[in-house]
């Protein structure tokens, strides 16, 4: 999975959207973007996991070569070696991989819905400075600045109670006060609602945007005709629709019954790996010494028993990429089971509070700001269907550097003769007035 930073990236200047993964079908590009990666990657999520269970494998496989191997009672060598072949045999019957495929398929699914149902309020803000005007007096701007206040607390209300780490920034109403989401008169009537009830109020900030809206246009404060009043008013139904369906999936979660069986399918597994996947040292009988006759060092059996557990590689290196693949699998999935988090692909909520605050004030500040209509500069250039557009390559970069470079030197040049020009005028009009004098 991949690491997200997102507001360090954007302080950086860094562009979020762009996907990581570009290039990958390049000649060993791969390698460095997709295997080479630490955070976010499945070894920073299962290395613990591995190295615990090669130190168990590593453990037996030395008490068996060690200790009960040369033991003077054979009883404990044959003992190990059938719990080993024993395990080997029914380890298989687990359905592993059905279990954990469809339990991780679910996860995701359920994890990218949750990121496509996160309120964003630009659709709104644009509605509101398109159709509220600023007016005489700047009420228009005043309103339009409230209601997406609103909708932003109502925001940070829902989030609040999904995610700790945005619980930890805004602890109580004052913190919200202090942020300026929440006005001291506003806290105590949110304070008196949430006492009236034992239920969640994150709906209240949005009713208070929708009556401010309704009384606007009672008033005739703001002229809405009847259809956009609509629109307007499903553009605020949509961000409650959202908030509720966060709500929905931080109150039922998903089934624990289903998580412990997939869980503890996969553990189950490992361990009797541990024993099934010991390489064993065959007796005399089941020795194959023909196949390979100067690897002699290196015990391998073709029939009997012990064909599973040969030949003796002494590391189990298909059995730790199944680990990889398996246990990979599991933890990829109790990171997105909570997507609200502190893993590191969880949603980095508050960088998007900061953002929709940011972006929704910015939206509906632009009322004054006109666009002027302007000629085309196709048309201007007698084309009247524009064919294909230029690419930009690295030398029609550089020449434009270079004569952006070029126009910034002149244009330093020409400031500097003006400052030198004024400082010999200035001098000579004062050695003037002293002669006068």
């Amino acid at each position: 999975m991949p690491h997200y930073n997102t507001k360090s990236e954007v302080a950086k200047g860094q562009n979020i959207y762009r996907n990581q993964y570009a290039g990958t079908t390049q000649n060993f590009s791969a390698t460095q973007h997709l295997l080479l990666v630490w955070g976010g990657s499945c070894y920073k999520l299962i290395w613990y996991q591995i190295s615990v269970w090669l130190f168990c494998y590593t453990f037996l496989s030395v008490l068996y070569r060690n200790v009960l191997y040369n033991a003077t009672n054979p009883r404990h060598r044959q003992m190990f070696e059938m719990i080993c072949i024993y395990a080997e045999k029914f380890s298989g019957l687990v359905p592993i991989t059905f279990i954990t495929g469809f339990y991780v398929t679910q996860v995701v699914n359920r994890w990218w819905d949750q990121f496509m149902s996160l309120p964003w309020p630009d659709r709104l803000a644009l509605k509101l400075v398109t159709n509220i005007p600023n007016g005489a007096d700047g009420h228009g701007r005043i309103l339009r600045r409230a209601l997406m206040r609103y909708v932003n607390l109502s925001n940070v209300l829902v989030y609040r109670l999904v995610s700790k780490k945005v619980e930890v920034r805004f602890p109580d109403h004052q913190s919200l006060v202090d942020a300026k989401l929440m006005l001291p008169h506003e806290a105590e009537r949110l304070k008196i609602e949430e006492n009236k009830t034992p239920h969640e109020s994150t709906w209240v900030p949005i009713l208070w945007a929708l009556k401010l809206l309704a009384k606007a246009r009672n008033d005739e404060r703001i002229k809405l005709e009847a259809p956009i009043f609509g629109q307007i008013q499903s553009a605020f139904e949509d961000i409650e629709r959202s908030n509720r369906k966060i709500l929905n999936y931080g109150w039922i979660n998903f089934p624990l019954a289903y998580t412990q069986v997939a869980t503890f399918s996969v553990l189950l597994y490992f361990f009797s790996c541990l024993f099934g996947r010991q390489y064993l040292i065959p007796n005399e009988l089941d020795m194959d010494t023909q196949s390979f006759p100067n690897l002699t060092d290196i015990s391998f059996a073709t029939k009997g028993p012990f064909k599973p557990h040969t030949p003796d590689f002494y590391v189990p290196f298909f059995t730790t990429f199944e680990i990889f693949a398996y246990y990979g699998w599991i933890k990829v999935a109790e990171t997105l089971l909570n997507p609200f988090g502190d893993d590191d692909t969880d949603f980095q909520v508050n960088y998007l509070i900061d953002r929709n605050l940011q972006v929704s004030y910015m939206i509906v500040d632009n009322d004054d700001k006109d666009m002027d209509m302007i000629k085309d500069p196709f048309l201007e250039a007698g084309i009247d269907i524009p064919k294909d557009l230029p690419f930009q390559t690295p030398v029609t970069q550089r020449k434009r550097k270079e004569s952006e470079n070029k126009y910034n030197d002149e244009v330093i040049t020409d400031e500097v003769n003006i400052e030198m020009t004024q400082g010999i005028l200035s001098t000579n009009q004062t050695e003037e007035n002293n002669s006068s004098k």
